[in-house]
């Protein structure tokens, strides 16, 4: 449905109807709406490559080597969970607590994946002057978020390898030393 819609704005009763269960038996599945979207992103999670890949990067290449591809993984992973993610940030401004709950746990997850890639490079010394491995974290974190990535290619239009490529070039000149020739 959110494949064919464009956007994962369903509620369980939609679902319900398309799916031809009861309601009954989706609220006991997944309590509510909320619940519904984070075992969609687990779904999402383990049967893409998005979320293997990020982690065989992170721990099988030296941070410097697995900073660009670990970058490029999660901006091509993006497409993929995005309506997803755009309804779970939704919901969390309408005051649905298992939404916010759902989301922190995600974005908390996405942040602890840049905070051990940043703290390889500051152990490499590849990491720039100035910056710490959280904050760099944090940085990171900012520039490759969905709403991000959303903003630059749905709303200004831009392509996705066009922002994937801009964003990971801003990144590599703003937080990686110049290596030693």
């Amino acid at each position: 449905m959110i494949e064919r819609r464009g956007d994962a704005a369903l509620s369980l009763v939609e679902l319900a109807a398309e799916t031809g269960l009861s309601r009954q038996t989706l609220y006991l599945l997944f309590g509510t709406r909320a619940g519904l979207l984070l075992a969609l992103v687990d779904h999402l999670d383990e049967t893409s490559a998005g979320p293997a890949r990020l982690t065989a990067l992170r721990e099988g290449l030296p941070a410097r080597e697995a900073f660009e591809p670990y970058l490029r993984a999660w901006l091509s992973y993006l497409p993929t969970i995005r309506p997803v993610a755009l309804a779970l940030s939704a919901a969390t401004t309408t005051g649905d607590a298992d939404a916010r709950s759902a989301w922190e746990s995600r974005m908390t997850k996405l942040r602890g994946g840049f905070l051990m890639l940043t703290k390889g490079l500051k152990s490499a010394g590849s990491l720039r002057s100035g910056w710490t491995p959280e904050a760099a974290a944090d940085w990171i974190f900012a520039q490759t978020h969905v709403d991000t990535w959303h903003h630059l290619v749905a709303d200004c239009g831009w392509k996705p390898q066009a922002a994937a490529d801009r964003i990971v070039e801003q990144l590599r000149a703003t937080l990686l030393r110049a290596q030693a020739p």
